[in-house]
């Protein structure tokens, strides 16, 4: 078990430079559309893009924060794994809200699964092992 931890600990030390350059990337790429929001035809169709853009950066971002808190207290965090959840449901409903590329059942689709999310991010932090670990004290 040892020797799994050790591994895993250099495959997360080589993720986290491997993801920050595919942040500073997704700026860059940012920055390079930019070009296509001023020559496009219609404002719309370039802020899409550029939506699309940004959005796509808050997903990389809350994995990397995952990647980062484990690679800090070595376990995944179910609150942190629901938040990536949620920021990449909630892009996918911007952009189809957005491009109106949306229907009623694909909107109520959208709720059920952000309801189901926060309420498994709910009972996490309800049960987290921390505060199970603090009432154990505290009984002791």
């Amino acid at each position: 078990m040892r020797y799994f931890k050790k591994v895993v600990d250099v495959i997360i030390k080589l993720m986290i430079p491997l993801i920050i350059f595919s942040l500073m990337m997704g700026v860059a790429k940012i920055f390079l559309d930019l070009r296509v929001v001023f020559k496009s035809p219609t404002i719309s169709s370039g802020f899409n893009i550029l939506l699309t853009d940004i959005l796509s950066m808050f997903v990389v971002i809350e994995l990397l924060r995952g990647i980062i808190e484990y690679f800090e207290i070595h376990r995944m965090r179910l609150t942190l794994i629901a938040d990536a959840a949620l920021i990449f449901i909630l892009r996918e409903a911007m952009i189809e809200i957005y491009e109106k590329n949306i229907d009623s059942s694909e909107i109520i689709s959208f709720a059920c699964l952000i309801a189901a999310i926060v309420g498994v991010r709910t009972l996490a932090i309800i049960y987290s092992p921390s505060k199970g670990r603090e009432l154990i004290k505290n009984e002791k």
